[in-house]
Formats: C-alpha cells, structure tokens, sequence
C-alpha cells in the first residue's frame, strides 16, 4: 500500500524535512514535491537538497511540473509567456491569454531543460500535472488559436482551423498533446526514472478526453487522476482508472482533495480514498499536506481535523 501527500511553499530544506519526518511517522511511504519555474529559476540547490533528503528517509518521491507555462495544473506563476510574448495561446474568442502555447518552440526547449533539472535530483518519479490546453471555467471559449496552431491544423487535415468544436479540432488537440507526453515521458525515461500522467476529470474539456491513448504511452509507468470536483463520481472514476491500468500493465494512483475542505465535511477525503481501495487502487494520494493550512486561499476550515482524518484513513486502508 502506497500513500503520501503533495508538499510545497516551503523552500527552506531544514523546514521541510523535519515536515517529512513527520510524514513518515504517521505511516507515509511517498510523498510529491512540486517544482515549478520559480524552483527551476531560483531554488534549484535547495528542491535537490529537498528531494534526496525526502528519499534518504526512505520516501519515493515525485516531482511535478506544478503551473509550468500554465499548461500544467498548479497555483504557480508562469513567466513563459512574458518571456517569449509571441508565445500566448489565444482562444476561440480572439483573446490571448498568460499561458504558453505547448506547440511552441520556446516551450519544447524549456521543458528538455526542466526535465533534465529535475532528473538529476534524483527524485522516484516525473509527475505530469493535468496537461491541458488553456481552459475557463463557465466559459465556451476554447484554445489554441494562435498562429502556430492554426498552421498545424491546416498540414493535418487540409483546411482551416474551425472556430467551433469539431471532431478534428477534439482530435488534433489530443494528438498534440499526446505527442508532447510522448517526447516528454521518453525523455525522463533516459534518465531512469518513472512517469505519471494525472489527467483532469471529463467535465474539463482539457485537450485529453481518450484516457486509452495516454495510457498506451510506452514510457508511461502510472496513470492517474483527481476528480476533486465530482463528490459523486469517485467510484465512477477509480473503476475506470483501475481497470484500464490493468489492461495496459500501470499502476493506477487515485488523488484526494484535502484544499479547502468545509468544516463539517472533514469525511469526504477519507471516503473517496476508501472508495479507491475498493475498486483496487493500492496508490493514494491528497493534495495537500495538512489541508494546505499555510496557503491562505487554499487552507481548509478546520486543517487538524481534515489532516488527521485524512491520516487515520491511510493507515486503516494500510493495514493487512
């Protein structure tokens, strides 16, 4: 039985491992250390201290591309766009937004050097965070639009990009992505360390929605998924994710939201981990450690009792 939970916004090594003492002593066995640009940019030294201390104590760890161009899940800044301001992916309306667009040269470069970065800490495993193409939530509007994209469009299927959902845009979105894990998954590989997918639930029109295609990856060791928003559908989920992962040889992983947790509702997180272990899945995870108590816009109401909850589940469903 593996569990564990995400851990970020501290960069302090001595604080963080002290924090993944205490993990261990609560009967964790895994934890994710996110990483993103401003790791790569200013703490690099301190996050390869983090991650091999966090292994030293016998941890596996996962590293995460967390907010990276915004083309990953995370509440980190991106500066990719800034950067390279022909880079913006524009959406169906006209609008440029402050993500990059992931066909675009100064992306594919970035993320050769971020994966080398990461790999040489030494971590257990990449962690691909939600790749998705920008998206609004309560909007119809969809990306990319931008130039690079329309230019694809046009060498894949001959014509130009519509400016509604249609079956070829849904496909040309999913290959491209998918062919983005594909050099990104291979590449991690060369440095001998593993690859998860987390892929967003389908009420996020992300780019991503044929989960078998994600799943035939060669490079690929796990699959996972956090339907943090769908109370009602985590066996609906963790039965699908089960089941394709038996069927493709991966190890399914199921996430927890444990941000933002409601007093009064401090049993959810359990449940659904319960509910995972049910349809087979012997991988959990929450997000995030201690119910996020030290980010104000993500902190639970009660982060003790949503914390302690969330431990004494794993250590029930750890039993024998």
């Amino acid at each position: 039985m593996k569990t564990g939970f995400s851990y970020f916004g501290v960069r302090r090594p001595l604080h963080a491992l002290r924090d993944m003492e205490a993990m261990v002593s609560e009967g964790c066995n895994q934890v994710l250390h996110t990483w993103s640009e401003d790791d790569l940019s200013y703490y690099r030294g301190s996050m390869e201290e983090i991650v091999r201390g966090s292994r030293a104590m016998g941890l596996d760890v996962y590293v995460n591309s967390w907010g990276v161009g915004r083309v990953f899940g995370g509440e980190a800044s991106s500066e990719l766009s800034a950067r390279n301001p022909d880079s913006c992916q524009v959406l169906s309306t006209g609008e440029r937004v402050a993500a990059i667009c992931p066909n675009h040269p100064a992306f594919l470069d970035y993320m050769d050097r971020w994966i080398d970065a990461v790999c040489t800490a030494g971590p257990t495993t990449v962690f691909w965070d939600e790749p998705h193409f920008f998206f609004r939530k309560g909007s119809d509007a969809w990306s990319c639009r931008c130039g690079l994209c329309r230019g694809l469009f046009h060498d894949r299927f001959g014509t130009d990009m519509p400016l509604e959902r249609t079956p070829e845009l849904r496909l040309f979105r999913q290959e491209r992505l998918l062919g983005l894990l594909r050099r990104w998954t291979d590449r991690v590989r060369t440095h001998g360390v593993r690859n998860n997918v987390c892929l967003l639930p389908d009420t996020f029109d992300a780019g991503l929605p044929d989960w078998d295609s994600v799943a035939a990856l060669p490079a690929l060791d796990e699959l996972s998924s956090d339907p943090y928003w769908l109370d009602d559908d985590y066996s609906l989920y963790a039965s699908r994710l089960s089941d394709l992962c038996a069927s493709r040889g991966l190890e399914p992983q199921m996430w927890m939201k444990l941000y933002r947790i409601a007093r009064g509702t401090e049993h959810f997180a359990p449940r659904a981990a319960e509910i995972s272990h049910q349809a087979g899945i012997r991988n959990l995870m929450a997000w995030s450690w201690r119910a996020s108590e030290w980010m104000s816009w993500l902190r639970s109401d009660d982060p003790e009792a949503s914390h302690r909850a969330m431990v004494q589940s794993f250590q029930a469903l750890s039993r024998p």
